[in-house]
Parts: C-alpha cells; structure tokens; sequence
C-alpha cells in the first residue's frame, strides 16, 4: 500500500473535503446500517465483490460478522490492498481475480452519484480494480451517505484519472488543452501518489465549455470516450451504467433504496 493516504476524501469520506464538499456526512453507524443491509443481499456460496472505502469496507465488516455468525459460504475478490487486509482480519476468504468468469454481487462506495445512478469513484485511488471486478458482476450495489448524492457528477470531486508514468506530462498537456485544471495526486510528504496498481492518479477538473466541440461534464458518455481515447490513460472514474442498486444512508436516519429504471441499462453482465 502507498505509505500514507490521498489528500482527498475517500469514497464514502467527506471529512477530507473537495471543492464545495457538504460539511455534513454520514455516521459510522448509519453507514455499518446500510452495509449490514447490503450483507444481508448475499446468499451462500455466492462470489462477492468487496469495494473500498470508508462505506465499503463498513460492508465488508458487517458480511465478515454475517458469515462468522451464520457460517455461511462465500467466495471473494477484493477492489484494493486495503479491503484485502481488512478482508482477512474479518474472516472473509478470497480468491484471485484470474479464477472468476463472473462475479455475483459487488458491493462498493462512490464519491458522488447522480439521479441516474452514474457514479464518480477514485477518491480512495482503486478505481481501476474497482472497475474491472464491477464489470464482472452481476449485480452492483453502491452504498453512500447522503452527502453523496448530486445533481451532477464533478459537483464536488474531479474526475480521476489513473495513467502511465511516462505518459503523464502528454496526458496532461492534451487536458490542460481541453481546457481542464490537471492535477497529480500527491501523498502528505509531496511525493507522487502511485496506486496499488503502480500509477499516478491525476484529478481533473471541467468547468463549462466554451467550445462546442470540447469535452465537458454535460455529455459524460462522449467524455469517457474522449479520456479513453488518449494514449497513456488506462482508466477514469466515470463509472457509467454500472450500478443496479444503490443504498443510502439519509441524514435522518432513514435509508432510502434507488433502483435502476427498468430497461435502462444497456448491459448485461458479465460486461466483458
């Protein structure tokens, strides 16, 4: 794991603020409530995709307490080093990724989700194992605190964007050239953040456009295709028509359970 945390909040942590971050967020116990409900979705002998974050790995928890109470049978693939340590401390066997077609379930956080049920992710710096294991699951069910819920994503956190070393100055400057605020992740001490996976993580930031034909986060399906098109990104935030199901956790107490409208997604898993 990098030695020490991203300077930006996690998924499903908003007490490392971004721009215009709501100061108010879920509790942990509000958070172990709606993981205890997503634990509850998994059935035995299930393959479980295990997320990462702060509201991920509340879920985590609560499946590791399920399954030591009830001694269930489950399979597991973790998102990142750290649900993977965290994975073992609560007796959840995993196995490795190159063993599943197919995941059942996965269960994971966001950093922003819109009325669509798109999400923003990275925020943790495991978007690209995120994303791999949640295009092999069947069902994705999302877990967030209120806070987490926007009109539009890029409302508060930039889109992240893993990249090749090498790469970075070229990715950078073709962004910059969109017309985007580029910025490299960097751990407490100033040096580069690198992910579990060994790249930098640039945070990106569109304001509106001022050209018809350049990228911006009124149109995020030709964004993703834009980003995906430069050579040197491997992989975006932008989690488009992933999510069946997402739990949230209202400052109220209540929990509130958005579904994907019937019909609209245009996948069938595995996505692969």
């Amino acid at each position: 794991m990098p030695p020490s945390s991203p300077p930006v909040a996690e998924e499903g942590d908003s007490t490392k603020p971004g721009r215009h971050m709501a100061t108010r967020a879920a509790t942990v116990g509000q958070l172990e409530h709606i993981g205890a409900m997503a634990a509850a979705m998994i059935q035995p002998g299930q393959i479980v995709g295990l997320g990462s974050g702060r509201a991920a790995h509340a879920f985590v928890r609560m499946l590791g307490r399920r399954r030591a109470e009830t001694k269930m049978s489950l399979t597991a693939v973790a998102t990142s080093q750290a649900t993977e340590e965290l994975a073992h401390a609560v007796g959840i066997p995993l196995t490795p990724l190159e063993t599943l077609a197919y995941v059942d379930i996965a269960v994971d956080g966001a950093d922003e989700v819109d009325p669509q049920l798109n999400l923003l992710k990275g925020g943790g710096g495991a978007l690209l194992r995120e994303k791999v294991i949640e295009s092999l699951a069947r069902r994705l069910v999302i877990v967030v605190g209120q806070e987490k819920l926007v009109d539009r994503l890029g409302t508060h956190f930039p889109v992240f964007v893993e990249v090749v070393g090498f790469a970075m100055p070229v990715v950078t400057r073709t962004l910059t050239g969109w017309g985007a605020t580029v910025t490299p992740r960097r751990q407490a001490d100033g040096a580069l953040y690198k992910t579990d996976n060994g790249n930098p993580l640039l945070h990106v930031r569109f304001e509106p456009r001022s050209q018809p034909d350049q990228p911006g986060l009124d149109d995020l399906p030709a964004l993703e295709r834009r980003l995906h098109s430069l050579p040197g990104v491997i992989e975006t935030g932008l989690f488009l028509d992933f999510a069946d199901e997402v739990l949230v956790a209202n400052f109220d107490g209540t929990v509130e359970h958005r579904r994907r409208e019937a019909g609209r997604k245009t996948t069938e898993a595995p996505r692969v």
